[in-house]
């Protein structure tokens, strides 16, 4: 089935129901349902040439007006709202060290965002940059983080990296984006990123400078030369380019992303992309010129960089900031209300936990009945939002709660729910402007059988203008795409969907995370909807458990709510008794304290199946003699690699555990230790 971009609804009506019913009404019209959209105005020849015209076009337009703001954390709430110690201390770090890290507020205009973008693709450019050359960036929310993206845009190609990754995997991923140049933050007290440069500046062999965001020059120390970031670009000029400008079938950044398992690959996304995704996303929601953004997402993931950054930008919206680790920076979260009224916040995206720390500091005030929140709309998406909080957040806040769906290779953005839906189900929304999305039916091998009929799951695939070009190593792209009968490209999603009567999309599960239990194939999401229903469960994942008979075996992992109480074996018989299907009836359910989770809090199951792994070895191991531990850890070859730490080199040892986990589907190696 084929829903076209006109398939989205662009309502600005700030009016929601509470509740979606379980069927349309008998008599909605198919244009109620769907009404139209003119895309013709954000196709390609409508868009800027790049991005770096797109921000150059947005300072002339929008000039003096501020760009962004930016708080340290959650207490600073302008320049006369600033806590003292705070203020003290930013002084003291200024005056002492000559550094504004540690400023509470800042504001950024259009114009001097638009000069900085210059100034950072100059100076790369003045390192010798190579034409089409990699930045990579590990840098937390710094309105020069957004600077550093975009010029290292203009100049090439920008990679930019979780600093909260090991120092390991992000050499890996700059050695496979061929990185010359890295920005990163500087020396900052309380920071370990820039331990994690000097730990691996010298040791990717591509690397040409290392430019320190509140760091100063050091050519001594290795052979790669360091540059102080604000020192570099006093050296350059703001106003005029000094290399020709990218095109919009240029690639302009490598984003790192992954599936269920294994390590990271490089997406790339081309000037296009980007464009067109920003204007797909403001074309259908209610941003106008002059709002404010909430970005507390981190700006090394799509959504900060594209839907919301330079779709801002290109609205004339201002972007708040909230501090160098976003909704994670101290105070916000639990300041959230305060800062949306305070700072007249319009619109925002966050994920569900977010909205779950609003609601309770909502069910915890007294009286709500005169509560005015400057919202215009509240944006749910990178994790499964229940329907009870999508509910609860809008009867307490008169404010609509939608959600989204996307993914790295869609540039950010693919579908969104508009504020007033008739979804027959439970929905992530309907397809931007301009995406085909389809649900195909694709065999063993990989290949197209067909696309299904209303109601049928299958894998989600998506063609169109913010459809990135393809993962920098070929190899990822084996089984990544598929071609029908008109020659029209599609990008496997890897996530299962449907598509109801009036084309709007509900997930079905990741086709990647299947369990396979003796060949029946087992959605965990069935598994972890009936767990949330259970009242004392705030949060569930369901994985694979290695099985020498049934091949896997699903286990649940959950964590409790707040001052709640239950142990594993009562969600077990909860879940038990209430699971649609017996085959997916978990072996174990295992409470957690903490959920591991991403950066932008989507749950990390990789480590769940890592956790499983080390479980099934030790178990298996438990009468082989001279074992010291088993560790498992993500793999780029193998998926999920299992290292077995061994005293000495007894002949016999080896033997001993090959037999022991002949009968299970691991990758493992053995190492010996004294």
């Amino acid at each position: 089935m084929q829903i076209q971009s006109e398939a989205l609804k662009s309502s600005q009506e700030k009016e929601l129901s509470a509740t979606r019913t379980d069927q349309p009404a008998d008599n909605l019209t198919d244009e109620v349902a769907r009404p139209s959209i003119d895309a013709s105005q954000i196709n390609a020849d409508q868009l800027p040439p790049s991005v770096y015209h797109a921000i150059q076009q947005a300072a002339t337009s929008f000039g003096d007006s501020v760009a962004i703001k930016y708080i340290l954390n959650g207490n600073a709430l302008g320049p006369k709202n600033i806590p003292f110690k705070q203020r003290a201390i930013h002084q003291a770090i200024k005056l002492l060290k000559g550094k504004t890290f540690a400023q509470p507020y800042r504001e950024i205009t259009y114009k001097q965002l638009a000069s900085q973008v210059t100034q950072v693709a100059n100076a790369l450019k003045h390192l010798s940059l190579s034409q089409g050359g990699v930045t990579s960036l590990l840098l937390p929310n710094f309105p020069e983080t957004y600077s550093a993206l975009w010029g290292a845009e203009t100049a090439g190609i920008a990679n930019p990296i979780n600093p909260m990754l090991e120092s390991d995997i992000i050499a890996e991923i700059m050695s496979s984006a061929q990185s010359e140049v890295l920005i990163a933050l500087g020396p900052v007290p309380g920071s370990d990123i820039w331990p994690k440069v000097m730990a691996i500046k010298d040791k990717v062999p591509s690397l040409k400078a290392v430019i320190s965001l509140f760091g100063d020059d050091d050519h001594s120390s290795g052979s790669v030369p360091v540059y102080g970031f604000h020192q570099l670009l006093e050296k350059v000029s703001s106003n005029h380019l000094a290399c020709e400008p990218p095109s919009q079938q240029d690639t302009a950044a490598y984003f790192h992303t992954g599936g269920t398992t294994g390590l990271p690959k490089l997406a790339m996304q081309s000037h296009l992309n980007q464009l067109s995704n920003a204007a797909q996303v403001n074309l259908v929601l209610p941003t106008e010129q002059g709002d404010t953004m909430l970005v507390g997402l981190p700006i090394f993931h799509v959504n900060a960089a594209n839907a919301t950054g330079l779709g801002s930008i290109t609205k004339g919206a201002t972007i708040l900031m909230t501090g160098p680790a976003g909704f994670r920076s101290a105070e916000v979260v639990p300041n959230l209300l305060t800062l949306l009224n305070h700072f007249n916040v319009s619109i925002m995206m966050a994920v569900p936990t977010v909205y779950a720390s609003i609601v309770e500091q909502l069910s915890e005030m007294s009286d709500t009945k005169d509560l005015d929140i400057s919202l215009k709309i509240a944006i749910s998406g990178a994790a499964p939002l229940s329907p009870a909080l999508k509910h609860k957040f809008s009867q307490l806040t008169k404010v609509p709660l939608i959600e989204g769906y996307g993914a790295t290779e869609t540039t950010a953005v693919s579908t969104l729910m508009p504020i007033k839906d008739n979804a027959v189900r439970q929905s992530v929304g309907l397809p931007l402007p301009l995406l085909d999305l389809q649900i195909a039916d694709i065999d063993e091998s990989g290949n197209l059988v067909g696309f299904c009929d209303t109601d049928q799951v299958g894998e989600i695939v998506v063609s169109g203008p913010n459809i990135f070009k393809g993962y920098l190593e070929q190899s990822h792209n084996d089984q990544s795409w598929l071609v029908d009968s008109t020659g029209k490209r599609y990008f496997r999603t890897g996530d299962l969907g449907r598509l109801d009567k009036y084309g709007y999309l509900a997930l079905a599960g990741r086709q990647k995370e299947l369990i396979i239990r003796g060949g029946h194939n087992i959605d965990p999401k069935m598994i972890e909807d009936t767990a949330s229903k259970h009242p004392d469960v705030s949060l569930a994942a369901a994985v694979g458990r290695p099985d020498a008979y049934a091949g896997e075996v699903p286990v649940l992992y959950v964590t409790l709510k707040e001052n709640h109480n239950v142990s594993g074996e009562s969600v077990l018989s909860f879940v038990t008794e209430h699971i649609q299907e017996r085959a997916a009836t978990p072996k174990q359910v295992i409470v957690l304290d903490d959920m591991p989770t991403t950066a932008i809090g989507k749950i990390f199951k990789p480590q769940l199946n890592c956790f499983q792994v080390e479980s099934v070895i030790k178990t298996a191991l438990t009468d082989v003699e001279h074992i010291a531990g088993v560790e498992a850890r993500p793999s780029k070859q193998h998926g999920i690699l299992a290292t077995i730490n061994v005293y000495n080199q007894p002949d016999k040892v080896q033997n001993d555990i090959d037999d022991a986990l002949a009968n299970f589907a691991l990758h493992y190696c053995i190492e010996y230790i004294s």
